[in-house]
């Protein structure tokens, strides 16, 4: 009975950090990576390889990409916007190996000046919801 009820803790605890991982997650770029008009991409790992296109589809300079399910690390890219595969050939820079956070926190913020390597900078970001009337 207790290794049932051990094996049902463990279950419990997996759930409720994967419950935790962000759908979404954002990237604000510094000056330095939106020079020469880079593109951005996310590269998910910890659970196989996937390489997703991030977008700013409202234009206000704050990056999105959808988390795949079940990954629960991220390294944000600065891409070479004359190359639309996204891999490390094509990847000018990168931040450090990143644990997506499981405490609210989506946004990655890249430090002013910083070029490759940033790891600390999350924070939580609410995206506006634009409502229509008619």
């Amino acid at each position: 009975m207790n290794k049932i009820l051990s094996i049902l803790a463990s279950l419990t605890i997996v759930l409720v950090v994967n419950a935790a991982i962000p759908e979404k997650l954002y990237l604000t770029p510094n000056s330095n990576w939106k020079a020469d008009n880079a593109r951005f991409a996310a590269y998910f790992f910890g659970n196989g390889e996937k390489w997703v296109d991030m977008t700013d589809g409202d234009g206000d300079g704050i990056y999105e990409v959808d988390v795949p399910s079940g990954y629960l690390k991220v390294i944000f890219c600065r891409m070479n916007p004359s190359a639309s595969a996204n891999n490390w050939n094509n990847k000018w820079n990168q931040t450090g190996d990143l644990t997506i956070p499981t405490d609210g926190k989506n946004l990655f913020i890249i430090p002013d000046g910083s070029w490759d390597g940033a790891t600390t900078t999350w924070s939580i970001y609410t995206p506006a919801v634009i409502v229509e009337y008619t």
